[in-house]
């Protein structure tokens, strides 16, 4: 992997007058599988949003294929080709699963591709927010994501508050996807579970990247990682 498709060069971010992130600087090739770790609070999820254009950015460029993305609103990220499943999922409480796949439509896509990739929902296709499990949630939030045809797909513990056997359901679909190529940074509080998906590890404080390491050198020893993150790689 030698295309760079996203390039950080010494970010600062943060919300209003606040800095969260602080001179990130971070490359990011087509097709790279990226984990980022870290206790609460440290910056991982703002981090996510400054790629995504949605805090004020205060020093630093972001690229994008070459092309500086600095200036853009969220929406004009994302049709470049940048997408996000937050944290909160963001589905709308007031349509159905099939509504909500068709607001999420683009560059091609149907809506076949969601329920091909997440069965359940097509099942539920006529259902509203309220009448889904959170797994159930997730997944739709996910698969609107993907209708948009994103080059790098940048997930924030999509597994949070979910059930083991759907956490393992969606990490299996996370691998499907990186096996056709999608680029994808994943933000995760299951370190073991982040370090199995992923070829590379950041670890974030206060802000700071404190650790970049391929995945493979951390298999044996965890324990750089947990000196940095102060948690158990479960």
């Amino acid at each position: 992997m030698s295309d760079i498709l996203l390039e950080m060069e010494g970010v600062v971010a943060g919300y209003g007058d606040t800095h969260v992130i602080r001179n990130i600087s971070l490359r990011i090739p087509k097709g790279e599988r990226l984990a980022i770790v870290g206790r609460n609070g440290v910056g991982k999820t703002t981090l996510l949003s400054t790629i995504m254009g949605q805090t004020r950015q205060h020093a630093g460029t972001i690229s994008l294929k070459g092309t500086t993305i600095n200036t853009l609103a969220s929406h004009q990220r994302a049709r470049l080709g940048i997408g996000i499943v937050p944290q909160t999922r963001d589905i709308f409480g007031s349509l159905t699963v099939e509504e909500n796949l068709v607001a999420g439509l683009r560059n091609g896509s149907t809506i076949e591709e969601a329920y091909d990739l997440f069965p359940r929902l097509k099942e539920r296709r006529s259902n509203g927010r309220r009448q889904l499990s959170g797994g159930e949630q997730q997944m739709l939030s996910i698969a609107r994501a993907l209708l948009g045809k994103p080059e790098i797909i940048l997930l924030d513990e999509p597994l949070e508050g979910l059930a083991p056997v759907i956490c393992e359901m969606l990490m299996e679909v996370f691998h499907k996807l990186a096996d056709k190529g999608h680029t994808i940074v994943l933000v995760e509080q299951h370190v073991g579970l982040a370090l199995k998906f992923a070829e590379r590890v950041i670890a974030l404080d206060q802000g700071k990247i404190v650790l970049q390491e391929k995945t493979a050198k951390l298999t044996g020893d965890r324990s750089k990682l947990d000196r940095h993150i102060g948690l158990s790689a479960r």
